[in-house]
């Protein structure tokens, strides 16, 4: 499972930090990107996340990566 985790925290670093169109993503001016739309393409493009993964991670990232909006329906990398 933390093999998994740390798959999905280096993955989403790579696509919130630097190349988002590699899954067919687009964030707004501050990096903010709805969390269906990451999921669904995330789902599209051979490596699926669920919502309980990805709640997992933002949570336990030692560095805070990764933030939430107030009612977790938007991501973005720290």
């Amino acid at each position: 499972m933390k093999d998994r985790l740390v798959k999905i925290s280096k993955f989403l670093s790579l696509i919130l930090r630097h190349k988002p169109e590699e899954i067919g993503i687009t964030l707004d001016s501050s990096g903010w990107v709805p969390v269906a739309d990451l999921l669904e393409a995330c789902n599209k493009h051979t490596f699926p996340i669920s919502m309980e993964e990805l709640e997992t991670v933002v949570a336990t990232s030692d560095k805070k990566r990764f933030a939430f909006n107030q009612d977790h329906l938007m991501i973005r990398a720290n």
